[in-house]
């Protein structure tokens, strides 16, 4: 599968999920959010390219796999729910297809560089308050 064709099912799944987010909070999750459900919906695409696609996500932890009762099955099933970080980039991803600029977080997060080290031993012992 083409790189810009899994993006392309990734964004479409963060929405979905956004879109189906409010469920996460209650006891049942909604059907929309479980494997079934997503297969369900974004039906047109290939099976191996979604779960491609769902796999990627939650490797790179922008969504997580649970078990929860849904709403109309008697036993649980799997429901995939946005993390943190999986909400904020759907947010953006929203936001771009509406054609709203980013918001002053999303500006910010963009022209951040991440830092890998944290603060050395040496940084630590000249902190105030040691």
């Amino acid at each position: 599968m083409p790189q810009q064709e899994l993006e392309r099912l990734e964004r479409s799944l963060l929405l979905h999920l956004l879109e189906h987010r409010g469920q996460q909070i209650r006891f049942e999750a909604d059907q929309w959010t479980t494997e079934f459900g997503i297969a369900r919906k974004f039906s047109n695409e290939d099976p191996t390219s979604l779960k491609n696609a769902l796999r990627s996500l939650e490797m790179s932890r922008m969504v997580f796999r649970r078990t929860q009762y849904v709403v109309g099955y008697s036993e649980p099933k799997h429901v995939f729910s946005l993390t943190p970080t999986g909400h904020r980039k759907a947010l953006e991803h929203l936001r771009e297809e509406e054609g709203l600029p980013p918001t002053s977080v999303e500006r910010e997060e963009a022209s951040a560089t991440p830092s890998v080290a944290g603060p050395s031993d040496r940084d630590l012992s000249h902190s105030p308050g040691r």
